[in-house]
C-alpha cells in the first residue's frame, strides 16, 4: 500500500489529498469490484451511498473518501476517490498494445508516411497521402482511406474508418467502428422535387486527447470543418453532423443526435438520447438531461431537461403538474355533471345564486394549494 501511497501522491496532483491509514505493509495483488474483490486486493468506494456494499466485500484495502469508516482495512484516502483508482489501475494493469511495425496483411500505401514506431495491424489499409505518428496505432481492418493524419499515440481500434482529409491528434482514442468524415445528410430537391444530395467538401478535425466510442458516427463539413476540440469525450453510438463544434472536454452520452451545424460549449453535458434540431448553441458548463429534445439556443451553464427542452425548474413544475392532472380532471367533470343538472332544472328549484357551486378554476386553485413539491 505504500508504493501505490507514493505513486498517488508524486506531486503531479494534490498530494494532501492522498493520506494513508492503516498497514503501510498490506500487500495487494490486483484491483477489483466491490462484489468481486478477492482478500488481496484493492476496491474503491465513492461516497456513503455504496459502504453498505462493503459489508460482505473481503478486499483487505480500500481507497475512498477523508471520513468515510470502512472498517479494518488498510484505507487510501483521497478527494477523487473514482479517479485515483482509476491512475492506479492505468499504472499497474496496462491495456496490451501491440508491437511497433508494419503487420503481414496490413496494405500501406507506397505515397503513405508511417512512423517506424507506430502500429500497423493485419488487414488495415493506409491510404495515398496518409500520415501516422510516432507510437499511433492503427489496429487489424482499420481503414485510413486518404491524406488522413493520425497524431502520436493515437489509438486507431479495429473497423474505424477515416475518409479523405480527416486530421486526428496526439494520443486521441477511436474505439470500434467509429466513422469520421462521412458525407453529412444534406438534400435539396431538383426541378422536379426529388431529393438531391448537396456536395460535402469539408473536412474532420479532432484535437487532442480526445476519446469516441464504438459505433460514433462524426460527418464531414459541407465545405468548411466539422471539429472536436481538445478533451471531448464522447459516447458509443453518437450522431455528430456536419459543421458542428464540439467544445473542449466536453461530454456527450450514448445515442445523441447532434443536427448540422450545432455548437457544443467547453465542458458542456449532453445526456444519453438528446436530439438537437440543427444551428442551434448549447453553452459553455450547460447541462442537458437524458432524453431532452432542444429546439433553441441554451445559454452558459443552463440545466435543460424536458421534449421539448425547458430550464430545469420550470420541468420540474410542470413534471409536478402532470401528476396532480388525473384528479384535477376527475374533479372538473364532477363540476359539469353538476351545472349540467342544475341547468335542467326550473329556476325555482336550483341553487342559491348567492352561492355559486365551485368552479374549475377554483379546483385549480385548490390543487396549486397543496403543490409545494413543485416548487424551488
Amino acid at each position: 500500500m505504500a508504493e501505490l501511497a507514493d505513486f498517488l501522491n508524486d506531486g503531479s496532483e494534490q498530494a494532501s489529498a492522498r493520506i494513508l491509514d492503516g498497514d503501510p505493509a498490506t500487500e495487494i495483488r490486483g484491483f477489483a469490484s466491490l462484489a468481486g474483490a478477492k482478500d488481496d486486493e484493492l476496491v474503491f468506494v465513492r461516497d456513503a451511498a455504496h459502504l453498505a456494499a462493503l459489508v460482505d466485500c473481503v478486499a483487505c484495502a480500500v481507497i475512498t473518501s477523508p471520513g468515510l469508516d470502512v472498517g479494518a482495512r488498510a484505507v487510501l484516502r483521497s478527494a477523487r476517490p473514482a479517479h485515483d483508482f482509476s491512475r492506479l489501475v492505468e499504472a499497474f494493469v496496462p491495456s496490451r498494445r501491440p508491437p511497433a511495425g508494419i503487420e503481414a496483411g496490413a496494405h500501406v500505401d507506397p505515397a503513405a508516411t508511417v512512423d517506424p514506431s507506430a502500429s500497423i495491424g493485419a488487414g488495415a489499409r493506409v491510404g495515398p497521402g496518409c500520415r501516422v505518428g510516432s507510437g499511433a496505432i492503427v489496429a487489424s481492418n482499420a481503414t485510413l482511406v486518404a491524406d488522413v493524419e493520425v497524431g502520436r499515440d493515437a489509438w486507431i481500434h479495429s473497423g474505424v474508418v477515416l475518409r479523405e482529409d480527416t486530421r486526428i491528434g496526439d494520443r486521441v482514442i477511436l474505439q470500434p467502428g467509429v466513422v469520421v468524415g462521412g458525407d453529412g445528410f444534406g438534400y435539396v430537391p431538383d426541378a422536379e422535387g426529388r431529393p438531391v444530395a448537396m456536395a460535402q467538401r469539408g473536412r474532420v478535425v479532432i484535437e487532442d486527447d480526445v476519446e469516441i466510442g464504438a459505433n460514433t458516427t462524426v460527418d464531414r463539413a459541407t465545405l468548411d470543418e466539422t471539429r472536436i476540440r481538445r478533451g471531448a469525450k464522447i459516447d458509443n453510438q453518437v450522431q455528430i453532423a456536419h459543421n458542428c463544434d464540439i467544445g473542449e472536454e466536453a461530454l456527450i452520452v450514448a445515442q445523441t443526435g447532434l443536427s448540422g451545424g450545432t455548437i457544443v460549449g467547453r465542458r458542456a453535458v449532453v445526456m444519453a438520447g438528446v436530439g438537437t434540431t440543427g444551428h442551434l448553441r448549447i453553452g459553455e458548463g450547460a447541462f442537458i438531461a437524458a432524453r431532452s429534445g432542444l429546439h433553441h439556443d441554451v445559454p452558459d451553464g443552463a440545466r435543460m431537461f424536458g421534449a421539448p427542452a425547458t430550464e430545469e425548474r420550470s420541468w420540474h413544475r410542470t413534471v409536478a403538474a402532470l401528476r396532480r392532472l388525473p384528479e384535477l380532471l376527475k374533479r372538473v367533470r364532477r363540476l359539469e355533471r353538476r351545472v349540467e343538472a342544475e341547468a335542467s332544472l326550473p329556476s325555482s328549484e336550483r341553487g342559491d345564486a348567492s352561492t355559486p357551486a365551485p368552479s374549475a378554476g377554483d379546483a385549480g386553485r385548490d390543487d396549486a394549494s397543496g403543490g409545494d413539491s413543485g416548487r424551488d
